[in-house]
């Protein structure tokens, strides 16, 4: 199926189209490359993917907010304490 591509990269997804998989307004896409060209694949509402997931353990972060550097020193520590039964 031919479509046009407008001055913003955009095009649009025919209606017939649309309806069979579910396009809606406001709904996402996964633009897939591939070696022989793109994909178009739907993200339902349903899909499990990262973006989907982003924030659902916020409502049980408690105390303070972590930084850079105390995600860095607990990753060391957590790797000096691994490895010592290695090295020892």
């Amino acid at each position: 199926m031919l479509a046009k591509v407008f001055n913003k990269g955009q095009v649009v997804i025919p209606v017939r189209m649309r309806k069979k998989y579910k396009i809606n307004i406001g709904d996402s896409v996964n633009i897939i490359e591939e070696d022989d060209g793109i994909k178009i694949v739907p993200l339902n509402s349903d899909d499990d993917s990262v973006e989907s997931l982003a924030g659902i353990f916020s409502k049980y972060a408690v105390g303070e907010r972590i930084d850079e550097k105390s995600i860095g020193e607990a990753t060391e520590k957590y790797f000096v304490e691994s490895v010592k039964d290695e090295i020892y």
